[in-house]
């Protein structure tokens, strides 16, 4: 089975990058996904203002997260970026995320890279 990231159960949308970052106030981590295009958008399905979940699918299974934010940036009526944040709060929650991402940067040739 490969990964994917949906919005709606069985579409498949296509992350561009992804940010990881850390809540000095917690322990919780920050996870930001990037799409330069959404398939669910595209499709004409409005779902800008009730995204209640996103699916994360891999051969471990399924992840549900509650999107903590989404912000849309458009030109002209055209998308030109999305962003979808989330907070993880526990290691082994964390730990299921990470292994999910670097399978999903392996089936779609994303790299991982610290900031310099």
């Amino acid at each position: 089975m490969s990964t994917s990231v949906q919005f709606i159960d069985g579409l498949n949308e296509e992350i561009s990058s992804i940010s990881l970052r850390k809540r000095r106030s917690s322990n919780a981590k920050i996870v930001v996904l990037f799409f330069n295009r959404l398939a669910a958008l595209e499709k004409g399905r409005s779902f800008t203002n009730n995204i209640e979940m996103v699916l994360l699918r891999d051969e471990e299974g399924d992840i549900q997260v509650s999107p903590r934010s989404m912000k849309f940036k458009f030109d002209d009526d055209e998308l030109v970026q999305a962003e979808c944040s989330f907070e993880v709060d526990s290691d082994g929650e964390w730990d299921r995320v990470m292994r999910f991402f670097h399978r999903y940067a392996e089936d779609h040739n994303l790299e991982f890279s610290t900031p310099s």
